[in-house]
């Protein structure tokens, strides 16, 4: 056995696990995320796990395990540390069944794992790779503390997101707590009111607002932003509104910092049901050890 947590068990694959691993990777999540590796029987199944799981352990030390339910023993998925030639450091990858997903055990599993490679391989930094369109994948990610660094171009048909353990952590944690802060104004759902006057607190007394979805931008202060939200959150235009952060990227230097945040929306504007997708670019200064927001703009997709 490799480690064990609250509710799972990690260890080594064998030859005997190839019936799981030929369900496994052909299930719908697995083929449209990380592709079809050409297993379609238990000969291929055990191939792959010879030359794959089985060479690595014996050459690194190290590989993708098996994942086990700790109560009753049950494969349900895989995690582990893979050493490929064409990253720079070792990469942790993980997959589960469908039946056991969203119940937390891919975050139990690969933190644990994340902490083994630190701290009994002494393994200084492990990084990951996910497919752009993986939002389960990039969410779970940011949970680690990995955060987007690049765009790895494949082929020329195909390319993967690359994340890492970030630099500045305190820093970057006031970050992510003020742009979840900035999305939660906004939010009229049920009895929740919208509380446009916090935003007050998060930017600078001078801060800019942007939006740049058309051709002809709308730039206006904080006082005028706060006035114009107030009034469409409030008289009735939009109800039931929700914005929310789906992935992001944020560079932290010394004192000055910027955020690039995917954002998806939903709500009723004027008793019509509209969901959306958009980018902002926000920009932070710390002043006196107090991080603020100094600018947002941002660009809605346009819905045809």
């Amino acid at each position: 056995m490799i480690l064990e947590t609250e509710r799972l068990l990690l260890r080594e694959f064998t030859i005997d696990d190839a019936d799981f691993i030929l369900e496994l990777v052909n299930t719908p999540q697995w083929l449209k995320y990380i592709g079809d590796k050409g297993v379609k029987t238990l000969n291929d199944a055990e191939k792959y796990l010879k030359e794959g799981p089985i060479t690595s352990y014996r050459d690194n030390g190290f590989g993708l395990w098996l994942v086990q339910l700790k109560n009753t023993n049950i494969a349900i998925g895989m995690c582990g540390l893979v050493n490929r030639n064409t990253l720079d450091h070792i990469d942790i990858g993980f997959a589960m069944l469908p039946d056991y997903s969203k119940k937390g055990y891919g975050f139990e599993i690969a933190s644990a794992t994340l902490n083994y490679a630190k701290n009994s391989l002494n393994i200084d930094k492990v990084i990951a790779i996910t497919d752009p369109n993986n939002i389960a994948s990039i969410q779970l990610l940011n949970k680690l503390g990995l955060h987007f660094e690049k765009t790895l171009k494949l082929s020329d048909d195909d390319s993967v997101l690359v994340f890492a353990p970030a630099l500045y952590t305190n820093d970057r944690k006031k970050i992510n707590d003020i742009t979840a802060n900035f999305y939660a104004v906004f939010a009229n759902i049920k009895v929740k009111k919208p509380n446009v006057d916090a935003l007050q607190e998060l930017f600078v007394s001078n801060g800019r607002l942007t939006n740049n979805t058309y051709d002809t931008s709308e730039v206006l202060d904080l006082k005028d932003f706060i006035s114009s939200r107030k009034k469409i959150l409030s008289d009735g235009a939009l109800l039931d509104f929700s914005e929310g952060e789906i992935y992001h990227k944020t560079e932290v230097f010394n004192t000055i910092a910027h955020r690039f945040s995917f954002y998806q929306k939903s709500g009723k504007l004027n008793g019509t049901h509209f969901e959306s997708k958009g980018m902002k670019t926000i920009q932070f200064i710390k002043e006196n050890e107090e991080w603020k927001i100094l600018s947002v703009a941002w660009s809605d997709e346009i819905i045809e």
